[in-house]
């Protein structure tokens, strides 16, 4: 019997050739040809997912984000205690039949596993109550008598008894998925007797340094060289926003070297972002491996400074790793590390994406064109309640940085804030 019995004879065979690997279809681009920072933003988001939870242990889940809602398995206190010194009782032993207080209680050891009729046992403040005990009778309520307790007043079921429950009761909601472990919450939980949660690990990022003329601090600079600031700066941003980094410097432009070193780190790396010192060919050569490694996005982007992206997925088919490609110059990396690298970040991490906007005062006037979106530098006080923000404009970019603990969103739609006004700023510190 043949195989192809159903194809004519010396028909020919067609040969599918499977279609190029490529990115999704970018956002459009406006009547400039750029591409909204919210467009690019959102687009470089749809193309990476948070990273695959795990269970650990409860100090190594610091900072980190949590993938389960947790309940309290334990009541806090676990027992019920003494919120006085006295006698632990039962309320009911406390009067006759008749309403008066009853005959003198018996003083039972401590120790005792049930509390039986018409006895007590002598407490402290936060000593464990007997099971049975409803009540604590404090010390200046009776009278100690030949081994009993004679009455001088009553006390109802629950007086000065810190309840078992009372803090926390079995069932109650500690955390929910999505929230962030502090320190308060890794205590909250260990009171609670939970010691392994599950969270999403911290994203492994590595940081590629290259450029001709580019020299690490602490290195002899010679003419025509320049010390590598900008991967320093933006690895210690990314470890800001949560990342485990690496960091590693090739001293070069070279093509063959930039990408052995970045095909060196993709066993481990959950997101490559590249710097440069700001010279065009060093940045030319990095986007030139970037395509030679996987499928890339380069375009311009309506905002300033930063105008110019590059991002990519790079690797083998089925296991891309993103790549993004800072500008040079020190104030534009450092400017679209917050607007795309921080949400990149936040998104493996499964944290939300968003920035952390707040209004702020201008004491001046702002300035911008309108159709691109500016960031400027701001330095934001607080003056009672009210927040005000200057903005920062320094001949060094690095000092200019420094001064900085903001930036001052003009969108847009905006060409003029004036004095006295209110401007969107995004905090760089969560604590300002």
């Amino acid at each position: 019997m043949a195989w192809f019995g159903g194809r004519k004879k010396n028909e020919p065979v067609v040969e599918e050739i499977p279609e190029e690997p490529r990115l999704p279809e970018p956002p459009a681009l406006n009547a400039s040809g750029l591409r909204s920072v919210a467009d690019h933003s959102a687009y470089l988001l749809s193309l990476v997912e948070p990273l695959e939870p795990f269970g650990t242990p409860l100090l190594e889940a610091w900072d980190q984000i949590m993938c389960e809602d947790i309940d309290s398995s334990i009541n806090v206190p676990p027992n019920s205690t003494a919120k006085v010194a006295g006698y632990a009782v039962r309320a009911q032993d406390l009067t006759d039949h008749e309403g008066h207080l009853a005959e003198p209680l018996h003083i039972v050891e401590a120790g005792v596993e049930r509390l039986p009729e018409g006895g007590a046992v002598v407490v402290s403040p936060g000593d464990v109550l007997p099971r049975g005990a409803t009540a604590v009778l404090p010390e200046t309520f009776a009278t100690l008598e030949e081994g009993r307790a004679r009455l001088i007043e009553k006390v109802a079921d629950g007086e000065y008894v810190r309840a078992a429950g009372e803090h926390l009761a079995v069932g109650t909601r500690l955390l929910s998925e999505g929230e962030i472990l502090d320190d308060r919450s890794i205590g909250l939980l260990a009171g609670a007797g939970i010691d392994k949660v599950m969270v999403r690990p911290r994203p492994r990022v590595v940081v590629v340094s290259s450029g001709e003329h580019l020299v690490d601090p602490g290195a002899e600079v010679q003419h025509g060289d320049a010390t590598d600031a900008n991967s320093y700066m933006i690895a210690a941003a990314a470890r800001a926003a949560g990342a485990t980094v690496f960091r590693v410097a090739v001293h070069s432009n070279d093509p063959h070297a930039i990408r052995t070193a970045i095909e060196d780190q993709l066993i481990r790396a959950d997101l490559v972002i590249s710097t440069t010192g700001g010279r065009r060919e060093d940045y030319q050569a990095v986007v030139g491996v970037m395509n030679e490694l996987g499928l890339v996005d380069s375009v311009d982007v309506a905002m300033s400074p930063g105008r110019t992206q590059t991002f990519g997925l790079i690797g083998e088919d089925g296991e891309r790793v993103p790549m993004l490609m800072l500008p040079g110059n020190p104030v534009s990396a450092y400017v679209s590390f917050h607007a795309f690298a921080r949400p990149l970040i936040r998104c493996l991490m499964g944290a939300r994406t968003d920035h952390r906007a707040v209004r702020a005062i201008t004491p001046t006037i702002l300035r911008s064109l309108q159709g691109t979106m500016h960031l400027l530098r701001g330095r934001v006080t607080l003056e009672g309640s009210i927040r005000h923000v200057e903005q920062v404009a320094l001949p060094h970019a690095l000092g200019e940085l420094a001064q900085s603990n903001a930036l001052i969103i003009l969108d847009e739609s905006v060409e003029t804030v004036k004095a006295g006004q209110a401007v969107k700023v995004w905090l760089f510190d969560e604590e300002d």
